[in-house]
């Protein structure tokens, strides 16, 4: 479902828009606040937030949904006083690369709950190169199986859940705005 007509009201779009990405930092902070200490894994996140992306990807297209990565992780990090240290650059990095594959898969016939896995997965494997050049050694990898595994968990409870927003999106709003 991609809605075509949203753009001729500028208005619209543009409050739509500022209300996706409220809400994904929203989903951000809640997360940092509660998810991640029950999180089994140092740094780990199910990335909630993400799905904001995903659904931005379906319903307006990668350009917005790219729009919508870039200033959620600039104003997260600047909130939460980590703009420019380590995990600005992970989540920027991570964030536009997973939104970017995501955008392109929407295109094709795969699965939402498959693109979002791929997304979650490519998420961790950026953000697992740039650890690397930041710590400088390559025994890190070692925590790739563990991001590999629990990639596909989050990618998949993402895909689920952007599943139903956009079928609710399907049914009480409709493809045409």
């Amino acid at each position: 479902m991609k809605i075509t007509n949203i753009r001729k009201n500028k208005v619209y779009y543009i409050s739509l828009l500022g209300l996706l990405l409220a809400l994904a930092c929203v989903l951000y902070y809640l997360e940092s606040l509660f998810i991640t200490p029950f999180f089994p894994l140092p740094g780990g996140k199910v990335g909630i937030a993400n799905i904001i992306s995903l659904i931005a990807v379906y319903i307006l297209g990668l350009r917005e949904a790219l729009i919508i990565t870039l200033f959620r992780v600039i104003i997260v990090n600047i909130i939460l006083g980590g703009f420019l240290n380590i995990s600005f650059y992970l989540g920027f990095f991570g964030g536009m690369g997973s939104t970017i594959v995501m955008g392109i898969l929407a295109k094709s016939k795969i699965s939402l709950i498959s693109n979002s896995i791929i997304g979650a997965l490519t998420h961790n494997f950026i953000q697992l190169i740039i650890v690397v050049f930041f710590v400088f050694h390559s025994a890190i990898l070692y925590y790739a199986p563990f991001l590999i595994f629990f990639g596909v968990i989050t990618g998949f409870f993402n895909g689920v859940v952007g599943g139903y927003v956009l079928k609710f999106i399907e049914k009480y709003i409709g493809g045409e705005l």
